[in-house]
């Protein structure tokens, strides 16, 4: 929250002068201005041949003059009329046509409807067919050559370049949650391409836009020369180049000045279109330290001193890995880690553990010599087998290091694969490059390949074909290939599912451990640490508060932040599991056959009915069965959970309730609003049955219905990732107030007008706990926490009555996790809203929820009170998730 409340202003966030932004505008802004000037006079007439031909540039004639005595300094002003009029108006039939349907293509793609975006894009395809150069002699030859016919021709023929850098940005927008959470806020279309599509892409049109204007500046000039562009005797630079080529050796100036006065126009807006780009993306501004995390180390008092460093007496083997002294500074001096000091005996497992932000990460990149850009290191680093300080090598000496004597296990898998390489080629190159024959490093990787676990024939296929644990076996076989005296693991498990992480945990142990390497695991996770490691590390801001064995630090912590770590890892069930309205109906029995329906039950319908629904997709060519005959009921008041690994159906769950997908089959009741298929809907009674009939589908994309709006006012979503749920180029205050604009959402006496909008969204982040000026930042000036509570206020905001949560802490520290889900708790209470919530965690559900219900390959194996469920589970898969989930022992 300190960090938050120190907002830059406005001034701040924009006060940074961009040097291309400058540079360009001072190009552009000198073409412009002799354009300009050039329309009330020039030094000479332009067009007027004189008696002194080719004459050099002397103080009469600045630029001399060409073969008919024209002055061509007066030529080049006037040819700057020229040269913007043909740029900036083939650059706009281009964009103006282009782009619309760039963003037409990528919306009606990004929604479902391939088929109308393939068409729109193979006509402008068409053009593709039809070069500027050729399209300008073609309409030259039939409407006459000029500067009309060539700014046109080529207008045109940029036209396809417009639509295909439109469509791409679009498509990737589309892709993103905060497009997803404007769906779930009732944004129609044109609203989401205004405020979510064009000024996400606007950087890219823009670079686009100054790369044509000099493609169009340059196809002029060669336009003319071809004499298909200006007619003479008006003077553009391209004509002035084409007729200088008899004389070049003769009077050189001739070319070279137009040429100059060409190669200025290009370069400035390029650059122009370069700091327009930057400028406009607040995630480029210079908005000071508010939202990092990293920061050098207070003073951090008496604790910190005790078991920190290593003492003298220690055994005199050297460790495997060595830090001392080590800091980190960056270029304007500031410390991102302070005197940090920490070994690695050989077969030895240290946890080093912190929050985000902490200095994890940075440590091990210093150990490696990976350290970004404007970063430097000062210490000892020392490996054992290796002379001297590491960080007094060059990259030379220590890529020979990487891979060998010190492996890096990273944290995203997907990222840290070629995607394009076969996995077995990648885990035989760890190899090759230190000097393995290939042969040999080929079979040592189909070995590695069989040792981590996985299945014959993986070395033949790509990342994007192995599930996301596999691909992280492939990361542990390239790090562990040449038998490193070192792995360093970043946060090598947060990305996956409980059971996955068990079993990469207990590979990385058993691995680590026969090669008698020292392991460095990163992580925030405690349970985790007390499950993989022997000793542990506790950072904060980039310095060492604590250290020692697992079990005594965790048993007796005797630093006030490692103490705050250890509560908040310890989720405690919900506080008050009593019997309400949501066991007032009678459950399915645990472990009955997944696919029958929820029996009727006595009392008030429920708030959320799911009934015998399918899902099925078409996935090259075969059918993917997401939701196999999934049935539950959510009651008013109730906080319900849905726990199960990734692909269990889960999302695809949410998605049809939240009205952002549609069931293959079965009944779907949410809020009041029937979100059955159309062919299923027949059998429902009174006017919600009525909906179904009546509803409009939007290709393969969300679900719309006349009635779709109450929805939207009464349910709304917190996406998994808080990051990407929010438009990183809209203030807070907007993000907020998007579900607020669409009057469906607003309840009768809520905000209309945009004063009241503004107090509802100060009162909403109120709510969640950020100050009122947050509304005026973006948000990556915020912390993961925070960035989650924001996306919290906007869900609230319209006061819906149920709260649909995504695996909303996933991505979180457990001190951020904790505050979180203590959040969602208070607001369920104080708002009487209904929380359905999505986690693959049962000690998260445990925590928050009274009822869970479990998922596995698209079926509901178990479901009913989650003290039950968790205290005694009925079906095998439950008692695995149960099992497999880390404790903090």
């Amino acid at each position: 929250m300190s960090g938050a409340a120190r907002r830059p202003g406005p001034a701040r966030r924009r006060g940074r002068v961009h040097p291309q932004l400058v540079i360009g505008a001072v190009l552009v802004g000198l073409v412009l201005v002799t354009a300009l000037v050039s329309l009330v006079c020039t030094p000479y007439d332009p067009e007027h041949a004189g008696t002194d031909r080719l004459l050099p540039p002397g103080a009469e004639h600045w630029f001399g003059t060409d073969r008919f005595g024209r002055d061509v300094f007066s030529q080049v002003m006037a040819g700057a009329q020229i040269t913007l009029l043909v740029g900036l108006v083939a650059v706009g039939i281009a964009a103006v046509v282009g782009v619309p349907v760039g963003v037409l293509a990528g919306m009606l793609q990004g929604s479902g409807r391939g088929r109308p975006a393939a068409v729109l894009m193979r006509g402008s395809d068409i053009l593709l067919a039809f070069p500027g150069l050729l399209l300008a002699i073609v309409l030259g030859a039939v409407y006459g050559a000029g500067t009309v016919t060539a700014m046109v021709a080529l207008g045109i023929g940029s036209i396809p370049a417009f639509a295909r850098v439109a469509r791409g940005g679009t498509l990737q927008v589309m892709r993103s949650d905060y497009v997803l959470a404007a769906r779930a806020a009732n944004r129609g279309n044109l609203a989401i391409a205004a405020r979510h599509v064009l000024p996400n892409i606007a950087g890219t049109v823009l670079v686009q836009c100054s790369v044509n204007f000099a493609i169009a500046v340059l196809a002029e000039a060669g336009l003319s020369f071809l004499g298909l562009g200006t007619p003479p005797p008006t003077p553009s630079w391209g004509r002035m180049l084409q007729e200088s080529q008899q004389f070049l050796g003769v009077a050189d100036h001739l070319a070279i000045v137009p040429g100059v006065a060409i190669a200025v126009a290009v370069l400035g807006f390029n650059l122009l279109g370069d700091g327009l780009r930057d400028v406009l993306d607040p995630r480029l501004a210079n908005t000071g330290p508010a939202a990092e995390h990293v920061a050098a180390g207070p003073d951090v008092g008496p604790d910190a001193a005790s078991g920190v460093g290593p003492e003298p007496d220690e055994a005199a083997a050297r460790p495997a890995l060595d830090l001392r002294g080590l800091t980190v500074r960056t270029r304007s001096g500031r410390a991102l880690l302070s005197d940090v000091s920490l070994r690695v005996a050989a077969g030895e497992r240290v946890g080093l553990i912190g929050e985000s932000g902490s200095g994890k990460t940075m440590t091990a990149l210093a150990a490696l010599g990976l350290l970004p850009d404007g970063v430097s290191a000062t210490g000892h680093v020392g490996l054992a087998g290796v002379d001297g300080n590491l960080l007094d090598r060059g990259e030379r000496a220590l890529a020979r290091l990487r891979g060998r004597e010190i492996s890096m296990v990273f944290q995203e898998p997907m990222t840290a694969l070629n995607p394009l390489m076969r996995v077995g080629r990648q885990v035989a190159e760890a190899m090759t490059v230190h000097g393995v024959p290939h042969g040999t490093a080929s079979r040592r990787a189909a070995d590695l390949l069989a040792e981590v676990g996985l299945p014959d024939g993986a070395a033949r296929r790509y990342p994007h074909e192995l599930s996301g644990g596999q691909r992280q076996r492939v990361v542990l076989a390239m790090a562990l290939a040449n038998d490193p005296a070192v792995l360093v693991a970043d946060e090598p498990t947060t990305a996956l599912d409980v059971t996955v992480q068990r079993q990469v945990l207990d590979l990385m142990t058993r691995l680590v451990s026969d090669r008698g390497a020292g392991l460095l695991f990163i992580t925030h996770d405690l349970a985790v640490v007390s499950q993989v490691c022997e000793r542990v590390v506790v950072l904060l801001d980039g310095v060492v508060v604590e250290e020692g064995p697992v079990a005594e630090v965790f048993a007796h912590p005797r630093h006030e932040y490692t103490r705050r770590l250890l509560a908040a890892s310890a989720l405690e069930p919900l506080a008050a599991e009593t019997t309400g309205p949501a066991e007032a109906a009678a459950e399915p029995g645990a472990g009955a056959a997944p696919s029958a329906t929820t029996p009727p039950s006595s009392g008030p319908g429920p708030l959320i009915r799911v009934e015998d629904v399918t899902r099925t997709y078409a996935s090259r060519g075969e059918t993917v069965h997401a939701l196999r005959g999934v049935s539950l009921e959510v009651r008013a008041g109730q906080r319900f959970g849905i726990v199960g690994e990734s692909g269990s159906g889960k999302s695809t769950l949410l998605r049809i309730i939240s009205g952002l997908d549609r069931a293959t089959s079965g009944r779907v009741i949410s809020a009041g609003v029937d979100l059955s298929p159309a062919d299923t809907g027949a059998a429902d009674t009174g006017s919600v049955g009525s909906a179904a009939s009546g509803r409009a589908r939007f290709g393969g994309g969300p679900t719309t219905a006349p009635d779709l709006g109450d929805l939207r006012a009464a349910l709304q979503l917190v996406f998994q990732d808080p990051y990407g749920s929010l438009d990183p180029r809209m203030t807070v205050g907007d993000i907020v107030a998007e579900p607020l604009l669409n009057p469906a959402n607003v309840r009768e006496g809520g905000p209309r007008t945009p004063a009241a909008r503004r107090e509802a969204v100060r009162e909403m982040l109120d709510a969640v706990g950020l100050p009122l000026d947050a509304a005026e930042r973006y948000p990556h000036q915020f912390s993961g926490g925070q960035r989650q509570r924001i996306a919290i206020a906007r869900a609230l905001v319209c006061r819906p009555r149920i709260l649909v949560a995504d695996e909303p802490v996933s991505a979180l520290d457990v001190s951020v996790r904790r505050q979180v889900l203590d959040l969602l708790a208070r607001l369920a209470d104080e708002y009487a809203l209904t929380l359905l919530l999505v986690s693959h965690d049962l000690g998260v559900v445990r925590h928050v929820c009274d009822h869970v219900a479990v998922m596995h390959d698209g079926l509901i194996v178990e479901q009913g009170p989650t003290a039950q469920v968790y205290d005694d589970p009925a079906h095998e898969y439950t008692r695995r998730l149960r099992a497999a989930t880390p404790l903090l022992r």
